[in-house]
């Protein structure tokens, strides 16, 4: 079975997440960042789980991928521990998920 680590934009851009066929995970730090209405609405409509990242973890990586958002930390951090594909369309993030071998997907921009 697949599985996803989705970061705020495949809540915000994303148009019809059940094309991802598998677990959907997201971090805490991203719920905190959803703001709309109906993204936090796919929250529970996906049975997304949400877990929580070591902080620990996320400073580490804080070393390797400088210039993100703890959000964005802690989903590359899960999609590092996991395994998972990373679903985002943030530039920078992808960069970062490929320079550290996770294997990353967008909606819109990130191929």
């Amino acid at each position: 079975m697949s599985c996803y680590v989705l970061d705020a934009s495949a809540f915000i851009h994303g148009r019809d997440m059940r094309a991802f066929q598998g677990r959907l995970l997201t971090t805490r730090q991203v719920v905190e960042e959803l703001k709309d209405p109906r993204a936090r609405a796919a929250l529970e409509v996906l049975s997304v789980e949400v877990v929580d990242v070591d902080a620990r973890k996320m400073a580490e990586l804080a070393k390797r991928a400088r210039g993100l958002s703890e959000a964005d930390l802690s989903a590359l951090a899960l999609a590092l521990e996991t395994g998972c594909v990373l679903l985002t369309d943030d530039v920078a993030l992808a960069k970062a998920a490929g320079r550290l071998g996770v294997k990353a997907k967008g909606f819109y921009f990130v191929k």
